[in-house]
């Protein structure tokens, strides 16, 4: 029967082991520190889903309408990123959680996956297709809880590196490739869903539907619960009294090494946190400017040829505009030398424009100076009318 959420390094059911005799009816399995820390990564978990996908799919109508219970897809930000450190704050929990049982208590690395399970889950398979009559006995936990396990913790893993260049995409492209910024949009996209079709599909029904299990609601599982999931538990023998001068050197031990490397971990996660604040806001509409714009622009051209134009000469800049740009303009406005400090053959630059500013308007042509100096008698970039049709329309179109 999987764990809902995190499991459980260790057993907590051996630490007050009952003998086979008696019978007990019930068999500690999650002590409310671990009921505990279930719940609030089930929460963090569920606020991340419910925030993240929207933003996913932010052009459908349920996603619309999730954004908007937030005040808009900032409010959502801000929600998704506390859950996000909610999630990180867990983590730092856990791990020290299970150094505690591994190192100071001496416990058996229970979660780790070894030979046995792979055996248990090709029994388990025959099982499942009519090929054998019982299911293969399992221990305290089953090779499916400890997959699911492990799967929590790379995806975790992966969604805390990927947020990380979500949440500071300039610093992180200070060090990487910026296509990596990208590359962890999707992976982060993309492994959020697989985290949510996973609960539903997979933890949900096992723990919920193909037997109800209450242990992470009062964290005990009944006898029969036992016999039927983990029943080879059930016959490991209580383990030996510590010795408590190496158990005291031990836990100081502990507090010292979890105490420096927690500290790190919480100074990374305020870096993290911190670090900039591009990602955390949605951009600012553009602000309004004055500009003169003639009452009566005329262009140079006949307004019918503009569809032939932008059918021979595109109507984007990497669809032909670039092109003429680069013919017509790239001799004199280049990025070496351009005259002017202006720059013609690539769009940040014709945006950017030179000393008398911006060469390209969008969405105002009219005032556009690359149109205004090609017709100026004698310039040796000059437009052809075909072609001051193509260069308007693709400004009137917003530069794109």
């Amino acid at each position: 029967m999987p764990p809902c959420g995190i499991a459980a390094w260790g057993h907590p059911f051996f630490k007050k082991h009952i003998s086979m005799e008696e019978k007990p009816e019930r068999y500690l399995r999650f002590p409310l520190f671990r009921r505990i820390e279930h719940w609030v990564m089930a929460l963090s978990f569920t606020i991340l889903a419910v925030t993240g996908l929207p933003q996913k799919y932010a052009e459908n109508p349920i996603s619309e309408f999730v954004l908007g219970l937030f005040g808009g897809i900032e409010g959502a930000r801000i929600v998704h990123r506390i859950a996000a450190v909610a999630l990180a704050l867990i983590a730092i929990w856990h791990v020290g959680y299970a150094v505690w049982h591994l190192f100071v208590r001496r416990e058996k690395a229970t979660m780790m996956l070894n030979k046995d399970d792979a055996f248990n889950a090709w029994e388990t398979l025959k099982y499942n297709l009519g090929r054998k009559d019982e299911r293969p006995k399992q221990g305290y936990y089953t090779f499916e809880e400890k997959i699911e396990y492990w799967a929590l913790i790379w995806g975790t893993m992966v969604m805390v590196a990927t947020g990380f260049f979500l949440w500071n995409p300039i610093t992180a492209a200070r060090s990487l490739p910026g296509e990596w910024i990208p590359a962890a949009k999707a992976a982060h996209g993309g492994e959020a869903l697989l985290a949510v079709l996973a609960i539903i599909l997979w933890h949900l029904y096992h723990v919920l539907v193909r037997t109800f299990n209450r242990s992470m609601f009062n964290g005990y599982l009944t006898r029969e619960q036992m016999e039927h999931e983990h029943p080879l538990a059930l016959e490991e023998v209580p383990r030996p009294a510590l010795d408590e001068e190496k158990l005291a050197r031990r836990k100081t031990q502990f507090w010292v090494g979890y105490g420096l490397v927690a500290t790190l971990w919480l100074i990374g996660l305020v870096w993290f946190v911190t670090t900039e604040q591009t990602a955390s806001a949605t951009i600012p509409p553009p602000q309004g400017m004055e500009v003169y714009v003639p009452l009566t622009p005329t262009p140079l051209f006949a307004v019918e040829t503009v569809p032939e134009a932008s059918e021979r000469y595109g109507d984007t800049w990497d669809g032909g505009i670039g092109a003429l740009f680069a013919e017509k303009c790239g001799a004199c406005h280049d990025p070496g030398d351009g005259r002017g400090g202006l720059d013609l053959t690539t769009l940040g630059g014709a945006l950017a424009g030179g000393e008398s500013g911006p060469a390209v308007r969008p969405g105002a042509p009219g005032v556009s100076l690359v149109l205004v100096w090609s017709g100026l008698p004698g310039h040796p970039g000059e437009f052809s009318p075909l072609e001051q049709a193509a260069v308007w329309n693709w400004i009137l179109e917003g530069a794109p």
